[in-house]
């Protein structure tokens, strides 16, 4: 009887090389809950660290040589999660929330899990589409835009708060100084007030105090923007797009950072969709019914370009030609609308062509 012990023994692993592995991620900032699914097969749901690393290692672990495959929703860390897990050799996308598939089970309980789970299923299945990732330089620039728009929120915000102190005190702000925005003279109005009661008084010019920091920062961005304008990187399509009626500095560097590649979008229907200003439709049959602007839109950019769409009517003598005939059967907002969509189409003609905007041309 042989009783030689055989040690030693070369362990082999499972290879799953061909095998696509499915994750769908819900990102949070300290934990992830992560669902795979091995093909169209459901495998596992659990949670880990916010931390790239922990699941590539987990996933050359448990499937080695497979091809990986992730999603998430765009939030809160934008896209720093799909670059790294890319690096990582992890294929990740970024989702839109609302283009991910829902039932009217899962919106009634909503947990990490589901949601996780509900991403996984989506992506084995084909049925999401990603969102543009923009390189790094445009993302920075991007939040030079925005850091100013949340400073505008800022002042009109302290603006509502002394608007309110001054209806419960009885103050009546002159009509001189009674704007919607901030002005040096209704800066020094506020700080000549010398009212019967302290604390109202110190109240108002800790406000005032604010706004002074904010315009000073206001100031500082719009010049760190004119200087964006006009660097290698943008000035020649900057150029381009500032040339369009009612289109100023602010509506052309944000439609540059927001949208950067305009080539993303090879018709002015993908771009126009991506903007929002097409109107919602519902058909049934043979009844077709066009409703408001959709819902979905850009909300940095479907507002500004609006607004140059007012500006745009009393520059431009063909699109005020068109909302002189528009406002004989809608209303003035319904009227613009259209205007902001054929101002849209011609920033889209311009900017792809590369070639400046002429007023007054009927096409």
């Amino acid at each position: 009887m042989d009783t030689n012990i055989i040690t030693n023994q070369k362990k082999s692993r499972v290879s799953f090389f061909g095998q696509t592995i499915y994750l769908g991620i819900d990102v949070h900032k300290k934990n992830w809950s992560v669902t795979v699914y091995l093909g169209g097969t459901f495998f596992q749901t659990f949670h880990q660290e916010s931390k790239s690393l922990v699941l590539a290692n987990y996933l050359h672990s448990h499937f080695p040589g497979a091809v990986y495959k992730a999603c998430y929703e765009a939030g809160f860390c934008g896209f720093s999660v799909q670059r790294e897990l890319s690096s990582l050799g992890i294929d990740c996308i970024v989702i839109n929330p609302a283009d991910v598939p829902q039932t009217n089970k899962g919106s009634l309980s909503k947990t990490d899990a589901s949601d996780s789970k509900r991403l996984a299923i989506a992506l084995s299945k084909g049925m999401l589409n990603p969102i543009h990732i923009p390189d790094r330089v445009t993302e920075a620039d991007r939040q030079l835009i925005r850091y100013r728009k949340k400073i505008q929120v800022q002042l009109q915000g302290r603006r509502k708060s002394l608007k309110s102190i001054f209806h419960i005190a009885g103050v009546i702000i002159p009509v001189e100084h009674d704007k919607p925005y901030w002005t040096g003279n209704f800066v020094k109005w506020l700080r000549s007030l010398a009212l019967a009661e302290t604390s109202l008084n110190k109240t108002i010019q800790l406000i005032v105090d604010d706004v002074e920091v904010f315009r000073k920062r206001l100031l500082e961005t719009n010049k760190l923007i004119r200087e964006l304008s006009v660097s290698d990187r943008y000035s020649e399509v900057f150029t381009v797009l500032s040339s369009a009626a009612g289109i100023g500095i602010i509506t052309a560097m944000t439609m540059l950072t927001e949208i950067g590649n305009i080539e993303r979008f090879d018709t002015f229907a993908r771009f126009n969709s991506f903007i929002g200003l097409c109107p919602s439709e519902f058909s049934s049959g043979e009844d077709t019914r066009k409703g408001g602007m959709t819902p979905r839109n850009h909300s940095a950019i479907r507002p500004l370009i609006i607004e140059a769409a007012w500006i745009a009517i009393r520059t431009d003598p063909v699109l005020a030609l068109k909302f002189n005939e528009l406002i004989v059967t809608r209303t003035k907002k319904r009227a613009i609308v259209v205007i902001a969509r054929k101002l849209l189409s011609r920033i889209y003609c311009i900017w792809t062509k590369k070639q400046e905007y002429e007023k007054g041309i009927l096409k």
